[in-house]
């Protein structure tokens, strides 16, 4: 007995100690986190929707050049709702206060028209005034959703001590959630068990509810029992993948004293595939698509405690005005992958003019042709003739605010291979302040004439990418870069080659070709698939390829576009070949050499399909092949 009572002592002694110190360590950490005081932005806002709802700005700090985007229309303070708010929020409100950032973000429920709606808002500050703006109202029909009465506790309560993440793991978190989305993959974002999404008051996931009795389909064509399913497991189902592409996200506020995110964003669909495959869900293998394309903008607010997402509150709108949102259309600020399309167009219009105002060029733009830092009175400012022939290749990034350009120009009245990249100071449309603030001309200067493949493009070039054929971002640019690895490892298992890539330059087909030229030295390397041909050490010639620039990943068409500086020490002398029977060696009598290049990589379902690339041989003002090549940045 008196020894069970003293282990019971020691075990009870243990369990103080153990408590005691997790007391310390929580009382460290809660001295240790010194959050920046998130008051004042909140009651800026609350001043704000006063301001709204009083249809009177006076003694708001707003910035002289302040913007405002309502429902993706650049809008004047003191239209849009400054005119038909009625009342302010009710109980249903949720702030996403950003000291760090600068930002404060709204979502709740207001009078319109005397007529309750949702609304999303956000204000950014500098300097302590406001110089941006975000309304998304949505009108509410009918009787408010239960939902919208009053938000749930997670998203009003502070994080408790030892449950905050940095920032950088909050804005983490909520992006997986976008791309959890697009790959239909519920693992890709830290979804807790309990969590919980609604969409405008609608539980739309992680619903705990018993059904209803008569419980039929859901407004989107799939059974509601997969509402029911948790925000993880629901997603791997793949009942989302209609939706093809979420862009234009701006994680615009992090609110580390309460673990919330919030974001706008576009959610694009295809109408495809249709019908959705259905994985995971007994009993069900499909459900149907037939909406066809279609736009929606979107409000998001994230819960996030211990690293995962525990709540999430969505709001969308439909139409504006009446009329449906334009498929792919931009949210007032950012601009769209067409937007840059144009701009490239103009641009490259306008270099044939010899005329840079008809551009938007920032005071300080950086243009660099080939390798050289040029003003706009040289170059092919003074030099170009004529705009794209048929051949032309267009990358479009929005996520990076870059465009990159591939194809046939009129130099001095004769035809010349060209690449250019335009970058647009922080990715922001013409009419809201983007300007041009980098330009890159690579010029190939041909007298020879072109190659009858720079006709026109590949088809493939030109041709969107099937949902279920793409890849993420991140993967796109892994997948062009190890094509260089490739290169200077004589390896081609290093990158994603496709059986049927075919690689050309400057119009030649150099791998992959069906029908090379019989009395080329290189025609049996030619006929060779992509990857084959560099693991037979006939690229070994190559020291190395640096300055390399991943600039411009299209994931609508599948393209990934980079400059690189192909480096040539002449070595070794003699080639050893491998892999090619009756080759053993080839010579290599070029000495030193320098080619900056432009690839354009098509990649479908992980693999790279077509290369195309451009290049020119590094020469001094006498024509003499050179080393030393800088590009500029």
């Amino acid at each position: 007995m008196k020894k069970a009572t003293a282990l019971l002592c020691i075990l009870c002694s243990l369990f103080c100690v153990s408590a005691c110190n997790r007391a310390k360590q929580a009382a460290q950490e809660a001295k240790d986190l010194v959050l920046p005081d998130r008051e004042p932005l909140v009651k800026l806002m609350d001043q704000y929707l006063d301001a709204v709802v009083r249809h009177d700005p006076a003694g708001l700090p707003l910035a002289e050049d302040v913007k405002l985007v309502e429902n993706i229309t650049p809008t004047p303070v003191g239209e849009g709702l400054w005119k038909t708010a009625t009342s302010g929020p009710t109980e249903f409100k949720i702030y996403t206060s950003d000291p760090t950032g600068g930002q404060v973000g709204f979502m709740g429920v207001i009078g319109d028209g005397g007529k309750p709606a949702l609304l999303g808002a956000r204000l950014k500050v500098v300097d302590g005034k406001i110089t941006e703006i975000d309304h998304m109202v949505s009108p509410i029909d009918g009787e408010v959703p239960e939902g919208l009465l009053k938000p749930r506790e997670g998203l009003v309560t502070k994080l408790a001590v030892g449950e905050h993440a940095s920032r950088e793991e909050m804005l983490k978190a909520a992006n997986a959630y976008y791309d959890a989305i697009e790959f239909s993959d519920g693992d890709i974002a830290p979804f807790a068990d309990d969590c919980m999404r609604r969409e405008n008051g609608v539980t739309s996931a992680g619903n705990t509810a018993p059904p209803p009795p008569d419980e039929g389909e859901t407004p989107f064509g799939a059974m509601a029992a997969f509402g029911r399913l948790k925000c993880g497991e629901q997603l791997s189902t793949g009942i989302m993948g209609y939706i093809t592409k979420i862009n234009q996200r701006r994680l615009f506020a992090v609110d580390e004293e309460m673990g919330l995110v919030m974001a706008y964003s576009v959610f694009n669909h295809d109408g495809e595939p249709n019908p959705l495959p259905i994985k995971n869900m007994p009993g069900v293998t499909e459900s149907p698509n037939s909406w066809g394309k279609f736009t929606v903008p979107a409000a998001h607010i994230y819960k996030i405690k211990d690293g995962k997402i525990h709540e999430i509150e969505a709001m969308a709108i439909v139409n504006v005005n009446g009329k449906p949102i334009p498929y792919q259309a931009s949210d007032g600020w950012n601009n769209t992958r067409q937007d840059l399309v144009n701009l490239m167009d103009g641009y490259l219009a306008a270099l044939a003019k010899h005329d840079p105002s008809a551009v938007p060029l920032a005071a300080d733009a950086k243009i660099v042709e080939n390798g050289e830092a040029i003003k706009t009175d040289a170059g092919l400012w003074k030099t170009a003739t004529s705009g794209p022939t048929k051949f032309k290749i267009v990358t479009a990034d929005p996520n990076r605010g870059e465009v990159g350009f591939m194809g046939v120009i009129g130099e001095n009245g004769k035809p010349t291979l060209a690449a250019v990249r335009l970058k647009v100071a922080d990715d922001r449309r013409v009419d809201m302040g983007g300007k041009i603030v980098e330009v890159d001309h690579l010029v190939v200067h041909g007298d020879q004439p072109l190659n009858p493949n720079m006709a026109a493009p590949r088809p493939a070039f030109l041709a969107r990418d099937l949902k279920l054929e793409r890849v993420h971002r991140d993967k796109m640019a892994e997948i062009a870069d190890s094509y260089y690895e490739a290169i200077l490892k004589d390896d081609g298992t290093v990158a994603p080659f496709a059986d049927d890539c075919q690689r050309r330059e400057n119009g030649g087909i150099t791998a992959g070709n069906p029908k090379p030229d019989p009395k080329s030295d290189f025609a049996v390397f030619e006929k060779m698939k992509c990857g084959e041909q560099l693991s037979t050490n006939v690229m070994s010639y190559i020291t190395d390829i640096n300055d390399r620039r991943i600039f411009a990943i299209d994931e609508e068409l599948g393209l990934v576009m980079a400059f690189s500086v192909f480096r040539h020490d002449g070595e070794p002398k003699v080639m050893t070949i491998k892999n090619v029977p009756g080759v053993t060696e080839r010579k290599n009598d070029y000495g030193p050499f320098e080619l900056p290049a432009a690839h354009v990589f098509k990649i479908r379902n992980g693999q790279m399909h077509e290369i195309e690339a451009i290049g020119y041989i590094y020469t001094d003002k006498d024509g003499k092949w050179i080393t030393g090549f800088k590009n500029g940045w």
